[in-house]
């Protein structure tokens, strides 16, 4: 008796209800559109594929508004009055995360306005989530539900980028740190960490120590000088921060085209001087690709050594010139380290 109590008690109804809406929170918007046809009955199927970010941003008249990339994701659905409550919480639910997406990104939209103009990213400007519900309020959105809905949303750029919510929320560091980065990117020589504070300071008007622009590329997983002198990327061609190459971190690589390269803990010695790099490659799916070195079998012997001795790590650039970028990769590597990454090495031909 004590236990049927327990279960219809309003507080244990509640729990659930908050887990319910955590998960429906943090649904990518592929799996959210589908959650959405599934519940309805099909009453909201459409033809076609669904679209994997939430709106595109459009400039009108020195104006930017945002145009839906499906208005599943808008709509505000009506309760059911004779299905069963369950069916009308989940409803509920559908409507409180469209609600919370539109004021979540309409917010990003005026805040990051630089950004989106600029397409920058050493124009986002330093905001937490606290701030963010500092600035725009909203009687049911906090912090935890805000982290599951920017991990969840996407927007595309004017200029056909698709960039994740989550990149536009950064700590003071992190944005010290993609200043630093689009200085080291436009500079045709490779700066010193004292070259980068003179134009931090005569650029940017920031004032900061050699320690903390230290701390902050290290935060971005940006080379030392060294290591930038002997870079093998070609200009304006960067990679994303390493990813552990497990299979749970891999589903954070999208499933697109681009390059890869897969990187030791320890570095390698090469003839003319070292490199954490063992392996340059390109896909049509990363995402797969990367799955891929997380199995069992592994045809190249190289890299099924390095993954069984060390901790490696992917990082990936997102390119439809993948074959052509990877060759051209290849060749620099090369001529920097004077030889290819060690798991290059068998059938190699440049």
């Amino acid at each position: 008796m004590k236990v049927n109590e327990k279960k219809s008690s309003p507080l244990h109804g509640s729990t659930i209800a908050k887990i319910t809406l955590s998960k429906i929170l943090k649904m990518p918007l592929v799996k959210y559109i589908s959650f959405i046809e599934r519940k309805l009955n099909g009453a909201e199927s459409r033809q076609g594929r669904p679209p994997y970010f939430y709106a595109k941003v459009i400039p009108t008249n020195g104006v930017l508004r945002l145009e839906i990339a499906d208005e599943r994701l808008l709509k505000r659905y009506p309760i059911p009055e004779t299905n069963s409550s369950a069916s009308g919480i989940v409803v509920k639910f559908i409507n409180t995360r469209n609600e919370l997406s539109e004021h979540i990104v309409r917010g990003i939209l005026e805040f990051q306005r630089k950004f989106w103009e600029s397409g920058k990213e050493s124009d986002i400007k330093p905001l937490t989530f606290k701030q963010f519900l500092s600035l725009f309020p909203c009687p049911r959105l906090d912090e935890s539900r805000l982290s599951r809905l920017v991990s969840a949303l996407a927007l595309q750029t004017l200029d056909g980028r698709i960039v994740s919510l989550k990149r536009l929320f950064s700590s003071r560091r992190r944005f010290y740190g993609t200043v630093i980065k689009s200085i080291i990117d436009e500079s045709d020589e490779a700066l010193t960490d004292k070259n980068v504070q003179t134009s931090l300071r005569e650029q940017y008007d920031i004032h900061i120590s050699v320690r903390i622009i230290c701390e902050c590329r290290k935060l971005l997983s940006i080379p030392n000088y060294m290591e930038r002198r002997a870079c093998y990327y070609p200009k304006g061609i960067s990679f994303s921060n390493p990813i552990a190459l497990i299979s749970k971190a891999c589903n954070r690589i999208p499933n697109e085209t681009g390059v890869y390269e897969l990187r030791g803990s320890s570095k390698n010695r090469y003839s003319k001087c070292s490199s954490h790099v063992i392996y340059i490659g390109s896909s049509k799916d990363l995402r797969r690709r990367a799955t891929n070195y997380t199995g069992r079998s592994l045809k190249n012997k190289l890299i099924a050594e390095f993954l069984h001795n060390d901790n490696v790590c992917i990082s990936y650039h997102l390119t439809v010139e993948h074959i052509r970028l990877e060759k051209e990769l290849l060749k620099n590597f090369k001529q920097h380290y004077g030889q290819l990454p060690k798991g290059n090495s068998i059938g190699a031909k440049l």
